[in-house]
This record gives C-alpha cells, sequence and structure tokens, in this order.
C-alpha cells in the first residue's frame, strides 16, 4: 500500500496537477527586479500598449517578423511589452523567477542588428524565456527552484541558450518550475525560489508542472515563446492544462548539456508556444540537426492517418481536472476536431507498465541530481543532507514541505541499480508501445 502510495505522490510531482493550486502564504526568495527597465516601462504609454496588443495577440512568430519586417514594431518594444505585462500581472502568476537585466540592451542589439541587414533568422529579436533548470551564464542565476541554488551561477550558457543567442533571440528571464524538476514538494508548480505557479484561467486549478512556469508564462502573454524540460510529462502537461503548445523531443534531438538532470535517460528540452508554428520556430533554433519544422508543416498532415485514442484512460484518469460525468462530451469534441482534420480515431488500450519507474526517479534524484549540485558547490551532497540543508530554516526553504525527498532518503538507489531500473523501464515502456500500435493498426 505505502508503495502505491508514493508511486501516487511521485506522478503527481512529476506531472499531473493533482493538489489545488490554492498559493500558500509564500514569497519568492528573489523578487522580480525591474529597475534596468524602469525608464522603458515609464515611457510606455497606454495607446502604444494597445496598439501593441494588436500586433501581438493571436498571431504568430512568422507574423511579428513581418511587423519587424515592415516596420510597425521593434524588437524593444515586443521586449518592453512582456516586461510590462509581466510587472502587472507575475505578482499572481508566479510564472518566472528572475528578469535578464539584460533583456532591453539584447533587444536593442537584436534591432541594430536587422537595420544592417545582419538578422540571423526567424527568431531574431523574439522574447524567449527559460526554465530555471537551464543554465545561464551571469548575470543571471540557475535555481532550479531550490533554496539551495538560490545564489547559484553558472559558469556557462546551456547549449539550448547558447543556440538561442546565437539565432537572434531575447532571453527575458527564467521561468518558474516544481522545484527541481518535481523531486521536493508534492504541490506541482511550486519552487521555494519563485512560490506556486497559478494558472492563469483559474486559480483554483493546477498549472502543472514540473515546466510550470513555461506553460504559464506564454499562455498569458508575459513572453513569445518558452523552453522547458520533461522528464515524465512535465513539460506537455503544463503546456496542456494552460492552453498551449507543447513538444517533448525526441531525447538527444535537443541537447540537455547544461541542463539540472532529474532522470539523464529520459530528461528532454522542448519547445512551449501558443501555436504549433511557434514551437516549430522554437524547435529549429534549438535542435541538434538542420531540419526546417516550419517548412514541413502542413495543413492537411492528418488527411487519411489514423491517431490513437486512449479512451478508457481518458474516463478512468483519477488525476483528471475534468469531471468524470464530462469526459465522455470532452472526448468526443476530441474525436470531432479529429476527423474535421481528416484523420480516424482509433481506440487503443496501452498496457500498464509496473511501477518500477518510482526507482527510477529516486535513482535519478540520488545520482544525477544531487551530482549536479554538488559538482555546483552546493553544502549538500546527498540527498540526506538536502533534507537537513531544507529542516534547517523549514519556513523558507520548503514551505510546502519535502514528501518526495523523504521518500528518497528512506529509499537509497545506488548509480548501478538506478541505471538498471532506468534501462529495463525504457525497454518496457518501447514494448507497451510497440505492442499498442501493432495491436490497433
Amino acid at each position: 500500500m505505502l508503495f502505491r502510495i508514493i508511486m501516487i505522490f511521485i506522478l503527481a510531482a512529476l506531472s499531473f496537477g493533482i493538489v489545488s493550486a490554492q498559493a500558500p502564504a509564500n514569497p519568492r526568495l528573489r523578487g522580480l527586479d525591474f529597475t534596468p527597465f524602469q525608464d522603458a516601462l515609464t515611457a510606455l504609454t497606454v495607446a502604444r500598449m494597445t496598439a501593441i496588443d494588436a500586433l501581438v495577440v493571436n498571431v504568430t512568430v512568422p507574423d511579428i517578423q513581418a511587423a519587424f519586417a515592415a516596420g510597425t514594431l521593434t524588437s524593444e518594444e515586443l521586449t518592453v511589452y512582456f516586461l510590462a505585462r509581466i510587472q502587472m500581472y507575475d505578482g499572481l502568476l508566479h510564472s518566472y523567477v528572475e528578469l535578464n537585466p539584460n533583456a532591453l540592451d539584447e533587444a536593442r542589439a537584436a534591432d541594430q542588428a536587422r537595420a544592417e541587414g545582419k538578422a540571423t533568422g526567424p527568431l531574431h529579436g523574439i522574447p524567449v524565456n527559460l526554465k530555471d533548470n537551464i543554465e545561464t551564464v551571469a548575470p543571471m542565476h540557475t535555481t532550479g527552484g531550490a533554496a539551495i541554488l538560490l545564489d547559484h551561477v553558472a559558469e556557462q550558457d546551456a547549449a539550448v541558450v547558447t543556440a538561442l543567442r546565437a539565432a537572434g533571440a531575447v532571453i527575458l528571464g527564467k521561468a518558474n518550475l516544481s522545484e527541481l524538476a518535481g523531486a521536493i514538494s508534492m504541490t506541482p508548480g511550486f519552487s521555494a525560489v519563485g512560490g506556486l505557479t497559478v494558472n492563469p484561467y483559474d486559480a483554483n486549478t493546477t498549472a502543472g508542472g514540473s515546466s510550470s512556469g513555461s506553460g504559464v508564462s506564454t499562455s498569458a502573454y508575459l513572453t513569445m515563446v518558452s523552453v522547458g524540460t520533461e522528464t515524465s510529462g512535465s513539460l506537455i502537461y503544463p503546456a496542456m492544462i494552460n492552453g498551449v503548445v507543447g513538444m517533448k523531443p525526441s531525447r538527444d534531438l535537443v541537447s540537455c548539456a547544461g541542463v539540472i538532470p532529474l532522470v539523464r535517460f529520459q530528461d528532454s528540452a522542448g519547445p512551449v508556444g501558443r501555436t504549433v508554428t511557434d514551437a516549430a520556430v522554437l524547435l529549429n533554433a534549438i535542435d541538434t540537426v538542420d531540419v526546417d519544422y516550419v517548412a514541413g508543416l502542413d495543413a492537411n498532415a492528418l488527411n487519411g492517418v489514423s491517431v490513437g485514442l486512449l479512451h478508457a484512460d481518458l474516463l478512468s484518469d483519477v488525476n483528471s481536472v475534468v469531471a468524470a460525468d464530462e469526459r465522455e462530451a470532452n472526448i468526443e469534441l476530441i474525436v470531432n476536431g479529429l476527423q474535421s482534420a481528416g484523420a480516424t480515431a482509433v481506440d487503443v488500450p496501452l498496457a500498464a507498465l509496473p511501477g518500477t519507474f518510482i526507482w527510477v526517479v529516486f535513482g535519478g534524484l540520488q545520482n544525477d541530481t544531487m551530482g549536479y549540485l554538488a559538482s555546483a558547490g552546493a553544502p549538500a551532497t546527498t540527498v540526506s543532507e538536502l533534507q537537513a540543508y531544507n529542516n534547517a530554516e523549514p519556513e523558507q526553504r520548503i514551505p510546502t514541505g519535502q514528501g518526495l525527498l523523504d521518500f528518497a532518503v528512506s529509499t537509497p538507489v545506488n548509480a548501478a541499480t538506478y541505471e538498471q531500473f532506468a534501462l529495463a523501464f525504457r525497454q518496457m515502456a518501447t514494448t507497451a508501445l510497440d505492442d499498442a500500435f501493432a495491436a490497433a493498426g
């Protein structure tokens, strides 16, 4: 029974938001600093804000590039627009843990390069934020949302950040997340550094995790696009629950070099955008292959395609935010939507996997995550030491508890066992999916 309880807790923290999103009375450990932008924010008039709204709402990154080219919008104006919205709304939403004090300088540099005919591509001058488990050099920090890393500054940018800078993107700041990718608290979307990320549609509905800040900031127009990360549902779930598009790329299609790991056998960084087009533009900039995903988009791509529908799973999902008596109606909407796109929905049974994923997560936390903390010079190199560190100042460091970490402390998994479980779980998942596809045709 205890095993089953622990498994439910793990899944909740890593992906499924089963805990109420009522915000605990906790401030950010580091407030957002708007000082570097104050003059620009003061100069932004209501009339210009309204005009930019008309250029930005319900459009894609290519549309923004067209506005840049036409001279109706600049990267500097767009960056100030998002900063203004962050200042207005993020006190409630907590989708950011830190702003990049150089964001306006980067935007001005992008505008200058464009004026000189040196724009570097579709993402040039586009504001982007990054989940705060993705390393960025000073003056920004990389905290993973954990108090123990509050003052940690990475020595170099993560590979995805290097790619974004090369593409001319403007780094707006760091997005909130479930602390250490969901390995500490059983409250999805909560971190000690950033507080609880709040769903912009309904404060009583979860924002999901662990890429909660990416989903919320993109949905609420506090950035154009965001880079999140996923281990098990932690990018696609918060994207879905906040009404935006998330994609988990195949492992290593986007480099995870410089990303605080949870399970190195599964971790993947990926795009979050308000449209499929925007997700494709962002993926173009951060992937490791030379593929133009935007050029490959096709409105008729689903014509004649059979799409697997996990009908039974959707009806029985105890973690669903949709009431049981509404699920069949929602499934009907899905089927109708697929049919209108030319696809055929096929009910697919998917075999349940054994509960060994818990050992994968505990092994990843104890070996991969704690290995990162050790290399970062944190004053804790084991889960027991991290537990003790947090317990020393619980109101500040673990205001929503650390139930998952407590379970990990009582469940040691060494490096060899961890690798064995991780690879075995990957093979079981592969087999289950292969069998599902084969059975459904």
